[in-house]
């Protein structure tokens, strides 16, 4: 390994200057953009410098938390969404050890770090590694997964590290730590020493990692690899056990990360950290190009500093969403060519989505598929018609959110599992068209259907906005940035204090939506009628995005998706049809939001954010992301268990979102939906063989020859070969020449002269010269077939 480190360092070593100028630029540029920060937060939102200190100090481990995201991202060519979730479980667990069992910060706080390195190793060790061939979009699907698995341990932690007979909903305002006594005042308030604790351990760390990345032999092959996967492999270097060595360290970043911000703001008894802070990180993380950890220690700062400024001015950080998405898609539309060149080496592989095919049409009209189509119908059909009938009026009013989970599913599918846009964010739409038609129909009572074109159009509008950038934005980018977008949906637009919920909103307070009368004898206000219309919804929306997919506008789709460089050969136009797909998208999902708003009678912040939006994303893949019926099937199925099961089982959904979708990922990369085609595809082939039916497309992959036909193929090719190979043409049998009866070897046979071909253009001359005619060429044939 030695040898292979020494040619690495070589080949990279002209990367080392290249670093340095560019970390001297970065310092600059991360300066001026200190300066201008400091400028937007005084003179915008009037903050007194306190609070920038307050933000510079938590934006300095927002940053570091990015730094990890980046290590992730070179080595693995993914968005690690667990980047939070690895240093929470043991930096938390480390805080309730000071607070509630009185061990010292100097036991703790290095447990802590070790324990969120070590978590970090494992993750690898145990889940990644597994995924090493699989298309990057399921690993990155695996790293949401295992974030909601940290989270559902993260809910026990207070149960399990609790204070002797203490009160375990109470809320960690002060850690005690070696700095807390050293105090100094800014402005109105009083910082401890916890405060330059943190930037110095966030400045070490960096500096560390640089030290680490230029003299070390396992930092020099990191950056091998990160740099060329590939290449560096073919160098010798352990690719694996230097991803291992990321992860560790990701781990060991974010378990500093949340261990200081808990000295500094206090951390909640249920462990969760809620996915603001993954936000802050990704943006950093996107704002220095994955690649430079000093731009994104700088990014991170100023969004600290930003985020802080905006508590400070509206009593929240609800505006801090919609400034990360303003700073996401400058800083992505800023940086076109460097993402390009990052897509080439292996983020393409993010559009592999499994395909499954329709049933073969020589087998559509056999009475026993026809028989098993018939049953299954009915059987669902009734279950969703009984289901109001089973449930109860109690149970009932939770029921038909599932079905409009159901719905908002399909435009998961549509832009994500057929367009190959990787949408985080999708109950932003859901919230735009909630707010709309939700708004009209309270403030100015409109009639139910208007209100609902009204927010499909809003929601259509909105998503052809977002796809403009997403033209240039492509991949896990979107990703963030649709994060980012449901975000600012939540915290900003569906805020009552900002000028879009005042618009559609007018009065003070929260106006209610009443359910409508429709055709004036049916009651929506009742449960089971709107859960029939719901049901209505759902079937239309099922069957119109069943109808796109097979006409020419979804296969478009597929075929940008599959190759989005071959496509325009082909005269389709990627740009109008990737902005078709988002329209389509945003409006199912805005239908989706109206529904919801009526069902809810008002429009609550929280039901549209982050959290919602990563929910349906998971619940979808693990359904099938490219199968109309497994995802509907995968979003019932996940809404039921959060919304029925969470009342026996705390945590249930994350449970299943967790360790259930690494799981099936694992075995069944294609969701549920691969394994109930592979159970039909089965019983096909048992119809197609009972009524000797050969289906070329079912039969294909398992025309396989085993056991002793197999043999007896090798077998007769061997022998067929060796005959050949033992042809000897001075043994071959003998013939006799039809005009004179000269018997002629094989090899004179051509240049006898009754034998011998005429000239170019001329018959062939057999017997006496005779033209070759019909009996001529028979006798020919004979004499040929006269072997002795």
């Amino acid at each position: 390994m030695t040898t292979a480190l020494e040619t690495a360092k070589d080949r990279f070593s002209d990367l080392s200057s290249t670093t340095v100028g560019r970390r001297s630029v970065a310092v600059v540029k991360s300066l001026g953009a200190f300066a201008a920060v400091v400028l937007v937060c005084r003179v915008v939102f009037d903050a007194p410098y306190s609070i920038i200190v307050n933000g510079l100090a938590l934006g300095s481990l927002y940053g570091l938390i990015g730094a990890g995201v980046i290590l992730i991202y070179r080595t693995n060519r993914i968005i690690n969404f667990a980047a939070a979730g690895l240093g929470a479980i043991p930096a938390v667990a480390g805080v309730l050890l000071i607070v509630n069992k009185g061990v010292t910060w100097f036991l703790a706080f290095p447990l802590a770090v070790v324990g969120g390195a070590v978590l970090g190793g494992l993750v690898d060790i145990v889940v990644i590694r597994r995924f090493a061939k699989a298309p990057r979009l399921i690993l990155v699907v695996v790293t949401i997964g295992i974030s909601q698995l940290l989270a559902f341990i993260a809910l026990f932690l207070p149960r399990w590290i609790a204070p002797p007979g203490g009160n375990k909903g109470a809320f960690i305002s002060e850690v005690k730590t070696p700095f807390l006594h050293l105090t100094a005042k800014i402005g109105h308030q009083t910082f401890s020493g916890d405060y330059p604790f943190a930037l110095i351990a966030v400045t070490v760390l960096v500096a560390g990692l640089a030290a680490f990345f230029r003299f070390t032999r396992i930092g020099i092959a990191l950056r091998a690899a990160a740099e060329n996967s590939d290449r560096a492999s073919l160098l010798g270097i352990p690719v694996r056990r230097v991803g291992t060595v990321a992860w560790i360290l990701a781990g060991g970043f974010a378990a500093v990360t949340i261990f200081l911000r808990s000295t500094l703001v206090g951390v909640p008894l249920d462990g969760t950290l809620g996915p603001i802070v993954l936000l802050y990180a990704l943006a950093a993380a996107v704002i220095g190009k994955m690649e430079s950890v000093p731009v994104c220690l700088g990014a991170g700062v100023a969004i600290g500093m930003l985020d802080q400024a905006s508590v400070s001015k509206t009593g929240k950080n609800s505006l801090a969403g919609a400034i990360m998405l303003v700073l996401i898609l400058g800083a992505l539309l800023l940086q076109r060519g460097s993402l390009s060149r990052a897509q080439d080496s292996g983020v393409s592989s993010f559009s592999a989505m499994k395909e499954f095919r329709p049933i073969p049409s020589e087998l559509r009209s056999m009475r026993e598929v026809v028989a098993v189509k018939t049953v299954l119908s009915v059987l669902l059909a009734a279950l969703l018609l009984v289901a109001p009938l089973v449930l109860g009026p109690g149970r009932l009013s939770r029921a038909t959110p599932i079905l409009i989970y159901g719905i908002i599913a399909v435009s998961v599918v549509i832009l994500t599992g057929w367009a190959g846009q990787i949408s985080l964010g999708q109950f932003g739409f859901v919230g735009v068209g909630a707010l709309v038609g939700g708004g009209l129909a309270a403030s100015h009572n409109i009639d139910f259907f208007v209100a609902i074109v009204a927010g499909t159009l809003a929601g259509a509008v909105v998503a052809v906005l977002v796809g403009v950038p997403a033209l240039r934005i492509q991949g896990l980018y979107l990703a963030v940035t649709t994060l980012a977008f449901a975000s600012t949906v939540s915290g900003y637009l569906l805020d009552p204090r900002y000028p879009a919920r005042k618009f559609f909103f007018p009065a003070t307070g929260t106006s209610r939506i009443e359910r409508p009368m429709l055709l004036q004898r049916i009651d929506m206000s009742q449960d089971r009628n709107y859960y029939y219309l719901c049901l209505v919804f759902l079937v239309l929306v099922l069957l119109s995005a069943r109808s796109y997919r097979r006409n020419r506008a979804g296969r478009i789709l597929i075929a940008m998706r599959d190759n989005s460089r071959a496509a325009p050969a082909y005269a389709i136009n990627l740009s109008r049809n990737r902005l078709a797909a988002f329209a389509m998208s945003g409006a199912f999902a805005a239908l989706g939001g109206v529904l919801l708003a009526y069902e809810q009678g008002a429009v609550d912040q929280s039901s549209y954010g982050i959290g919602p939006s990563i929910l349906i994303f998971t619940a979808v893949v693990i359904g099938g992301v490219t199968s109309l019926p497994g995802a509907v099937f995968g979003a019932i199925l996940i809404q039921s268990l959060r919304i029925y099961g969470e009342t026996y089982v705390k945590g249930l959904s994350l449970l299943v979102t967790g360790p259930g979708l690494v799981l099936v990922l694992l075995f069944l990369p294609g969701g549920i939906a691969e394994g109930a085609f592979k159970v039909r595809d089965g019983f096909l082939r048992w119809v197609a063989n009972r009524h000797d039916i050969l289906v070329p497309s079912l039969l294909a992959d398992k025309r396989v020859e085993t056991g002793d036909d197999q043999q007896d193929v090798i077998t007769s090719a061997e022998h067929h070969v060796e005959e050949q190979e033992s042809f000897d043409i001075s043994t071959a049998p003998s013939i006799v020449c039809p005009s004179c009866g000269v018997t002629l070897a094989l090899r004179d046979a051509a240049e006898h002269e009754h034998l011998r071909p005429g000239e170019p253009g001329e018959p062939a001359l057999v017997g006496g010269g005779a033209p070759a005619d019909g009996g001529g060429r028979r006798r020919l044939a004979r004499a040929r077939d006269g072997r002795r």
